[in-house]
Parts: structure tokens; C-alpha cells; sequence
């Protein structure tokens, strides 16, 4: 059932727009209570501040030394835990399967609620193994988080529509309290008793370059975030790259301050301006981080963004020798921009643009 035939989508985004700012402007105090519900309901909860001290404080918690059994359900296993032997991965499908079994499983939330000390968990691969493995490792981004339960309903309406156009995600896992196990090995089916036990549940706030962002009230509109993907599908340089998605390259760049890497990796179209249900200025920020670094290194830096800040003199550009000179000269070293620039056989891609000056059928 698509929302669109029931909802008005634009008033949706603005909600999420409210919903993502009043979490974000008052994360430290939002964060301080989550973590005070989480323990009360007997969550083991770690702070974390990078993949380094991520990766190091997991493997301080394993109990042997050696081949600690391992169920990874993240979007990229961390590379610490491909390079020691304190870890033997476990196929998901193993565990589902009952061919194998592991200790532990490492998995990433997509959100949680404040309010009632919720994780959530969004179509995960290994949705059949909660029940299976004993320690559950729950990574959770600090800028993901919502205040309330009503909140969370909201996002996954417009996350679900800009991927699907249909209401929510097909499995949507709450997390609110540590699950119970039955201990096999005391299972006695003639008089019907058994044995259950918690299982652990451990739960690592990410930060991860968050509050360095949070630093900076221009920069932290990237936090808004919900993942929904929209970025990505009208990105042209990601189409050929498959590097960084428009959310990855602002985050990236707001962490590492890479801003010649970021002239490199854009074309600044505009075109994830136009999708983001959550207004995150894309362009914006990846203008003022070309600023910023090329300032330091160059009297033109300026005139650089500027250029690519009036995007009608992208669109305008239609003829061949105007076309190369301008490739040549902001692109000439990056081939993959420049050929695809080359096949373009109209006006450089803009959505606005496009939607604007399209012809009458």
C-alpha cells in the first residue's frame, strides 16, 4: 500500500525535519537519559569513540583469548577483527540453519528511542539469530536516536517511502528489554520444564566524528540523517565511483577536513539538495569545506566554490568548446568526471534544472 494515496508526504518531511533538530540540539542531555534507561533494564552500555577504540574495547570483553565465535550483521566488518585470530567469523546462514553455532553477534541499529529505551532494528540479515546467540554487540550512532516512540513512526514512514514508497520497512526488530533463551541442554519435554536465561546484550554509543561535528552549527545539519538513500540514487559521481555517497562525502570531509579530496569526488549538481526529504544542504557544506581548505592554500580558492556554487553556468554550458575548456580545467587530472561529463550529450545533470526546462510531451 503506497503512503503517497493517504499522506501528505511534504507534511511528513517537515515533521522529520522537527523531529531530527530537537533531538540533535539537545543530544547530550537525550543521550545521558537514554543510557540511564538502558542500564536500569540491565543493558550493558559502552561509550565509543572511534573504530579504533570501538574494535579495542569489543575485543577486551571476549572471553578467550583465541577463535571466540563471531556473527558480523554490519554494513562493513571493521578490519581489527579481519586481521586477529581472537575472532572466527560464523556465515549468518550457518547460525539460521542450525549447521553452526557462535557466541557472539555483532550487529548495527538503524535508530532507538529515548523515551522508552528502545533499540531498533530495521531489516537485518540476521533477524532469525537474536534468539540463537548468548552476547548481542549493538552498535548505535549518537546522532541516531529519537525522542519519542511517535518520533520513530514518523521517520520510518518517509524512510520507507523514499525507498519503497510503501509505509515501513518489512521487518522492524524493538528492542526493549534482553531477550530470553532456552537452555537446550536443560530442556526436559516429558514434564514440560526448562530452563531460561537472559541473554547479554551490550549496547556501544558510536561517536565516531559526531561531536566534532557538533561543533559546528552550519556542519551538524548533516546529522540529520535518516539513511533513506535518496542521496545516493541521484548522485552521478557515485553512479561511477561507488566511493561516497553524498551523506559519506560531507561526513567524511567534516572529520577529516579533505576539502581538495571533495573537488574531486562532486560535481555539486544540486541534485542531492532537491531529494533530501531532512533539507540537509549539501552543497552548502561541501562549498564551505572546499573554502576552508583551499583558502590556506590558494588566493582562488573562492572563486573556485563560487563557480560551482551558480549552477546555471553548469547548466548553461551546452556548447563544445566551453564545455572542454571548463572539464579541462576543474577535471582535467580526475578522468572519471571528466569522460562522464564528455558523454553527456545535453546540459550538465540538475534536477531543478531538468524538471524546469522540460519539454512539453
Amino acid at each position: 500500500m503506497e503512503i503517497s494515496q493517504f499522506t501528505d508526504i511534504d507534511c511528513l518531511k517537515e515533521k522529520v525535519l522537527g523531529i531530527r533538530q530537537s533531538y540533535i540540539e539537545d543530544m547530550v542531555n537525550r543521550l545521558c537519559s537514554f543510557e540511564s534507561k538502558m542500564l536500569d533494564k540491565k543493558f550493558h552500555v559502552y561509550w565509543a569513540s572511534s573504530e579504533n577504540n570501538l574494535t579495542d574495547m569489543i575485543l577486551n570483553l571476549l572471553p578467550e583469548p583465541f577463535y571466540n565465535r563471531f556473527c558480523f550483521d554490519v554494513p562493513q566488518i571493521p578490519a581489527a577483527f579481519l586481521k586477529t585470530n581472537a575472532i572466527k567469523n560464523i556465515p549468518i546462514i550457518d547460525i539460521e540453519n542450525g549447521n553452526q553455532n557462535a557466541n557472539f553477534l555483532l550487529t548495527k541499529a538503524d535508530f532507538a528511542v529515548v523515551e522508552t529505551g528502545t533499540v531498533v532494528l530495521l531489516d537485518k540479515k540476521s533477524k532469525g539469530c537474536f534468539n540463537k546467540i548468548p552476547n548481542i554487540f549493538i552498535i548505535l550512532d549518537i546522532n541516531k536516536l529519537v525522542n519519542k516512540m511517535s518520533d520513530l513512526e514518523t521517520i520510518l514512514y518517509v524512510k520507507s517511502y523514499y525507498q519503497s514508497e510503501r509505509f515501513l520497512p518489512t521487518d522492524v526488530r524493538l528492542i526493549e528489554n534482553p531477550y530470553r533463551q532456552v537452555r537446550t541442554n536443560k530442556l526436559q519435554l516429558d514434564d514440560k520444564e526448562y530452563e531460561l536465561t537472559d541473554t547479554n546484550i551490550s549496547i556501544f554509543l558510536y561517536d565516531n566524528g559526531i561531536s566534532k561535528i557538533m561543533e559546528n552549527n552550519v556542519l551538524r545539519n548533516c546529522l540529520y540523517c535518516i539513511d533513506c538513500g535518496m542521496c545516493a540514487k541521484v548522485c552521478p559521481v557515485f553512479a561511477y565511483s561507488k566511493e561516497y555517497t553524498p551523506i559519506e562525502l560531507v561526513k567524511s570531509n567534516c572529520c577529516s577536513n579533505t576539502g581538495n579530496k571533495v573537488r574531486e569526488k562532486t560535481l555539486l549538481c544540486g541534485n542531492c539538495d532537491q531529494v533530501c526529504p531532512v533539507q540537509i544542504p549539501f552543497s552548502t557544506l561541501l562549498i564551505k569545506e572546499i573554502e576552508n581548505n583551499l583558502h590556506v592554500n590558494s588566493s582562488a580558492a573562492s572563486g573556485v566554490a563560487k563557480t560551482f556554487s551558480k549552477r546555471k553556468k553548469l547548466n548553461k554550458m551546452n556548447g563544445s568548446f566551453r564545455r572542454f575548456f571548463f572539464l579541462k580545467k576543474l577535471f582535467g587530472k580526475n578522468k572519471m568526471i571528466y569522460n562522464y561529463f564528455k558523454e553527456q550529450k545535453g546540459t550538465f545533470f540538475n534536477l531543478t534544472w531538468l524538471q524546469n526546462n522540460k519539454k512539453n510531451e
